[in-house]
């Protein structure tokens, strides 16, 4: 059971990081993932790409021009230190929950939850009656991929990252993380999106098929949908979070050329990196091979 519990964790980590928002977009940004990073006193340019943390084996693919910017790149600079095994522990009781769903839930609504969660993940909800509702969520989003085992950019680039013998960096700590995850949804929020699974597996595809297409505004507009954000879930799960990365990024650039992968819909919008970076005098334009 605590293999068992220490997996979920690690599975849970990923499908938070892949949660996404933003306030309105006001101009289109050129279709690619890649982006270069120069100008304002810098030596070298850094890379920032975005990534989609799951999607299926048969859509996955690292472009020539991803590998081409990743070694020349001296670090790689991932969200937050996912791999780290020592950190499960402390974010089991990051996501522990003061009160049992059992009790926490309305009667109707535990039942749906365990319903969706018996039947997509083969488990009972009261498995997690001591956790946070948002751990049950990212645990179903991750069945919402029509495949047994989505694979994800950034367990591939920290491999890489190994073999190269690379130095890794970190945009922010996990367990901050997950308590921003806690802030932006409210169990209501969490139920309702576990109740629709049906439309979350057609918008997971919809998703890889615009990753894949490297449409950087279809991205965007799909994961800020009205029907999966709000105001409060903007704030937290996007805003707040790339404002902190674009204070780091430039002490992070001077000392060596980063490659930074993180959500790709972190970069577009008023608020997204690209836009913070260029409001800081860096040149922030797309590689298109």
């Amino acid at each position: 059971m605590k293999k068992t519990l220490r997996n979920i964790v690690s599975v849970v980590i990923l499908a938070c990081l892949s949660v996404s928002s933003a306030e309105a977009q006001t101009s289109s940004l050129e279709n690619s993932l890649l982006w270069e990073v120069s100008g304002n006193g810098l030596k070298q340019p850094s890379y920032l790409y975005g990534t989609i943390h799951m999607i299926c084996e048969n859509d996955f693919k690292i472009t020539d021009k991803v590998t081409k910017a990743f070694n020349s790149s001296a670090a790689l600079v991932l969200e937050a230190d996912v791999f780290n095994p020592a950190l499960v522990s402390q974010i089991r009781t990051e996501m522990a929950s003061d009160v049992p769903l059992s009790k926490k839930l309305a009667t109707a609504d535990y039942a749906a939850v365990d319903s969706v969660l018996q039947l997509k993940c083969g488990m009972p909800l009261k498995t997690f009656d001591n956790f946070k509702l948002s751990m049950v969520m990212s645990l179903v989003a991750v069945k919402t991929f029509p495949c047994a085992t989505p694979k994800s950019y950034e367990m591939a680039l920290n491999k890489m990252a190994t073999e190269r013998n690379m130095h890794r960096d970190y945009m922010e700590d996990v367990i901050a993380q997950m308590r921003l995850l806690n802030k932006a949804y409210t169990d209501s929020q969490i139920v309702a999106q576990v109740k629709d699974f049906d439309s979350a597996v057609a918008g997971s595809v919809k998703l890889a098929n615009l990753y894949k297409a490297e449409d950087i505004n279809g991205l965007y507009t799909l994961m800020t949908s009205p029907e999966l954000m709000d105001e409060n879930t903007m704030k937290y799960m996007l805003l707040v979070r790339n404002s902190a990365w674009a204070e780091k990024m430039p002490g992070m650039m001077q000392k060596e050329s980063c490659f930074f992968a993180v959500g790709a819909g972190h970069l577009p919008g008023p608020g997204g990196v690209i836009a913070l970076l260029k409001a800081k005098g860096y040149t922030v334009k797309p590689v298109m091979n």
